[in-house]
């Protein structure tokens, strides 16, 4: 009698232990029909590492197949999952109290994800979670995304008394998805800086074009000057050049200048501790002709 009474106390002291044990959870075959394989198997060891961070005790079908004789292999994975019989068979022979199916769908704006979790007491459904329009590199968030919504409705209908799924830490980056430095933005006027040697390029152009029409004047006037032209119409027509060669000369020097001054001024006004510039125009004039030239490293 006394031993009876014993054996009863240490039954009923063990109940409650065994019912306030970590959930197990059986990650089912997925339904992703059309889905590449690496995606199928990447997403599935994702939601399996997503469970385990919760405290769960996890088992993937893989290792559920191991287990198995080959007939019970094709009769227990090979069930149709959308019955309620093939769920509770799923979770007997596991065991587990939860069987997750996640569900991958493709569509031309993208996935929809989804995790379903059943009861294998039942069959029945405990809660899910759908993500539409989800890309290709969006597909671990939204699994994140769906096992958070899908744990704590779980926890609650089957351990009621246990305090509620603790929050995941944040998501570790993908190794296949290295992350890629940010470039850097630099300040307008630093940019400006850069490109500060256009007009005095194009200056010292002009100065060059300027300096030929100025030496085409000289020829024009040494010729009305030092030779006798006995034809009117040619003097008229060597002073109308020179005086255009004159003018258009002028005018060259004058945007030349133009062009060397705004790159002095952009210089000056910009950040003094910037690199020096790397090209520099040159031009000079001479008795007999002029020289122009750009020297340096383009940016």
């Amino acid at each position: 009698m006394f031993l009876t009474l014993l054996a009863t106390l240490a039954v009923l002291g063990q109940a409650p232990a065994s019912s306030e044990a970590p959930l197990t959870v059986l990650i089912a075959p997925p339904d992703a029909a059309g889905v590449p394989s690496h995606i199928v198997s990447f997403a599935q060891e994702h939601v399996y590492e997503q469970l385990k961070t919760q405290g769960l005790q996890v088992i993937r079908a893989s290792e559920l197949s191991q287990l198995l004789s080959p007939a019970e292999r094709k009769t227990v994975l090979g069930c149709n999952r959308l019955e309620a019989a093939c769920r509770i068979t799923l979770g007997e022979a596991a065991p587990a109290d939860v069987v997750l199916i996640a569900e991958l769908v493709q569509f031309l704006s993208g996935y929809r994800v989804a995790l379903k979790a059943y009861a294998t007491r039942d069959g029945e459904l405990l809660a899910e979670h759908y993500v539409p329009g989800v890309r290709e590199d969006q597909l671990l968030d939204a699994l994140t995304q769906a096992s958070e919504k899908v744990l704590p409705p779980v926890q609650r209908a089957l351990r009621p008394t246990q305090n509620s799924v603790v929050q995941a830490p944040p998501p570790t980056t993908n190794p296949t998805q290295p992350l890629l430095p940010k470039p850097e933005v630099t300040a307008s006027r630093a940019n400006v800086r850069s490109w500060a040697w256009v007009p005095a390029a194009g200056g010292a152009v002009l100065l060059g074009a300027g300096t030929l029409f100025y030496l085409q004047a000289g020829k024009n006037y040494r010729a009305l000057t030092e030779q006798t032209i006995g034809d009117p119409q040619e003097a008229a027509r060597l002073r109308d050049a020179g005086k255009l060669s004159q003018n258009l000369s002028a005018a060259s020097f004058a945007l030349g200048a133009a062009g060397v001054v705004t790159t002095g001024v952009i210089y000056l006004l910009s950040d003094k501790d910037k690199a020096e510039p790397k090209v520099r125009p040159t031009a000079s004039v001479g008795n007999g002709g002029g020289m122009v030239g750009v020297v340096g490293t383009l940016p």
